[in-house]
């Protein structure tokens, strides 16, 4: 699987509102090796500094946590086209999540610490805020999903929000992400399915 200039931009316009011309993309790319993992694999471990990041170029991904009973919680998704990295890409500690191969992945893998070097350009300075003001954006939007919105609500929102990946993952990551459990979940899809 080759790296697709034309289906990054869009991912990055879908995702970020941006478009990065190809002479930016290139000499990152020049940093990149190809790797895979077979579904299942952890990809970083909760714990571990976060050494590689991923731009993840077919399979998903997810981020992961124990919350204080030890229950594995969904944190988000990671597709095709996305980055795979935590916030300890940003603070250098131990990484608080973990990543795991939902599907047999095709990665490129950078080099962390060479990658934010590479961000932080003078001519990459708007992507990286634009990239960080969707990040906030998208937490404060999903932590106020969870005070607001029932659960029917923020099931349908994931629905918009990765329209290709609830066939492809296990129904039990999906009910984690929304907060739910799995009977509860099979009991949305079918009134949903029923309504229809």
């Amino acid at each position: 699987m080759e790296f697709k200039f034309e289906r990054f931009n869009i991912e990055m316009r879908r995702q970020f509102g941006i478009a990065l011309p190809n002479e930016l993309v290139m000499p990152a790319l020049k940093m990149a090796k190809k790797i895979e993992f077979e579904k299942d694999d952890i990809i970083l471990d909760i714990g571990e500094p976060m050494e590689k990041v991923y731009l993840i170029l077919t399979g998903i991904a997810r981020s992961y946590y124990l919350d204080i009973n030890g229950n594995d919680v969904t944190k988000i998704f990671i597709s095709e086209m996305s980055f795979c990295l935590g916030e300890s890409f940003l603070t250098k500690e131990n990484s608080i999540q973990g990543f795991e191969a939902l599907e047999n992945i095709t990665a490129l893998e950078f080099c962390a610490d060479e990658l934010k070097k590479y961000l932080f350009l003078p001519e990459l300075k708007e992507v990286y805020i634009k990239i960080l003001e969707k990040t906030l954006l998208y937490k404060m939007r999903r932590e106020s999903y969870f005070q607001l919105k029932s659960a029917t609500e923020r099931y349908l929102d994931f629905k918009r929000e990765f329209p290709d990946i609830e066939k492809r993952v296990n129904q039990s990551y999906i009910a984690s992400y929304l907060g739910i459990t799995p009977v509860s979940l099979s009991r949305i899809r079918r009134t949903i399915k029923e309504e229809n």
